[in-house]
């Protein structure tokens, strides 16, 4: 068993209550689970204080296979089939504050 882990480099603002719908193309390899989360940067400075609470979910990841059928001209026989898989997944607000986050994936294959 082996793991990938991924970062997206998402640099993202996000209001309370809000969702962001997110989308990683071509995820590879095809046989593994996948698994994201939302990690909180922390947002405070000495005129505003440190202080905070930011609470984000990950609320839904899902994978989307797209399988492509292209011929050579269309009464062809034979097929080039050429397939891709996404991972989807959003990420909500629970907490009563605007935050920044990234986003890491995970594979385990």
């Amino acid at each position: 068993m082996a793991v990938k882990f991924i970062n997206t480099k998402i640099d993202a603002w996000i209001e309370p209550g809000q969702t962001h719908n997110w989308v990683y193309n071509n995820a590879a390899p095809r046989e593994a689970v996948w698994s994201a989360q939302a990690v909180p940067f922390s947002t405070g400075d000495s005129t505003k204080g440190f202080a905070e609470v930011v609470e984000l979910e990950v609320t839904r990841v899902w994978r989307k296979l797209i399988v492509t059928e292209k011929k050579p001209y269309p009464q062809s026989q034979t097929v080039d089939v050429t397939i891709e898989d996404e991972i989807h997944y959003h990420v909500k607000n629970i907490g009563t504050k605007k935050s920044r986050y990234t986003v890491y994936l995970s594979a385990i294959y």
